[in-house]
């Protein structure tokens, strides 16, 4: 079984990110596919099929799915007469409000308080038509904490049986080297490295690494740098350019460069954005 691990970017707005089916479709891939952010499913118009490693959902109209990190899945017979949002938050965002922060916790949303009051919050996350006004991003965060507080609350599940794309052996290295670099981002990375670093030529590893996650090593590496610069510039009153020195880029420019691809803004935009 073949499958890809994704490294999806939150929005500029808030700590997720919201892909909207048919109007978004072009830019989500719905073939099979695993990755370290939950993912909620809200449907407004169905049935949409959901495909597990172990088995095929079916979700009708008003229904909410739940995927755990590392899930494999994929979306089956998408067509633009189908209505939903895929929700996905990153683990880290919700590690703080775990009895023990160093875990990523499993989770099964039944039919419950829970699972309405989730509905419920993503239904009007679904009915936000103006993503940009300030206004409805203020409702948009309110109902992510709305969904984050009742998911954690009420649907805890330490025992959760899945299969995970992680477990594949076929995935060891890319694995590997995702730990390296997020171990050791702060220091100079070469492709030479990180390449002998799990055993493969620098070409072998360079395709091997973007086909297994869809972005090339220096991308995702350079993602990682910028999580954690636009971090410290967001906790302290450190300049941009320690910003960058501290966090690996090699100059100032490099991240100010990688700051507008991935998120459109200036470092010092976002320092301002995310304190707001």
């Amino acid at each position: 079984m073949r499958y890809k691990r994704f490294l999806i970017e939150p929005s500029i707005n808030y700590a997720a990110k919201i892909f909207r089916c048919p109007e978004e479709s072009g830019v989500f891939d719905f073939t099979l596919h695993w990755h370290r952010d939950y993912e909620f499913i809200y449907v407004e118009k169905g049935p949409l099929k959901l495909q597990k490693a172990d088995g095929q959902i079916i979700l009708g109209d008003g229904e909410v799915y739940f995927l755990n990190s590392d899930e494999v899945h994929s979306y089956v017979d998408v067509n633009d007469s189908l209505r939903f949002i895929v929700i996905n938050v990153a683990p880290k965002i919700l590690q703080p409000y775990f009895d023990d922060p160093k875990k990523i916790l499993k989770f099964e949303i039944h039919r419950s308080e829970a699972y309405e009051k989730i509905a419920q919050s993503m239904k009007v996350i679904y009915n936000i038509k103006n993503t940009e006004d300030r206004l409805e991003i203020l409702k948009t965060k309110a109902m992510l904490n709305t969904m984050a507080y009742f998911l954690i609350k009420e649907c805890q599940k330490p025992d959760a049986k899945y299969v995970k794309g992680s477990d594949s052996g076929d995935f060891d290295c890319a694995k590997s080297a995702i730990l390296y670099m997020e171990k050791n981002y702060s220091q100079e990375i070469s492709l030479s490295d990180i390449s002998n670093y799990v055993g493969m030529t620098p070409a072998h590893f360079s395709k091997y690494f973007k086909d297994k996650n869809g972005v090339t090593f220096s991308k995702y590496l350079r993602r990682i740098r910028l999580d954690h610069a636009i971090k410290d510039l967001r906790d302290s009153d450190i300049s941009v350019k320690t910003a960058a020195l501290k966090n690996g880029f090699p100059n100032v420019n490099s991240l100010i460069l990688t700051c507008k691809e991935i998120y459109g803004r200036t470092p010092i935009e976002m320092r301002n954005f995310v304190k707001t």
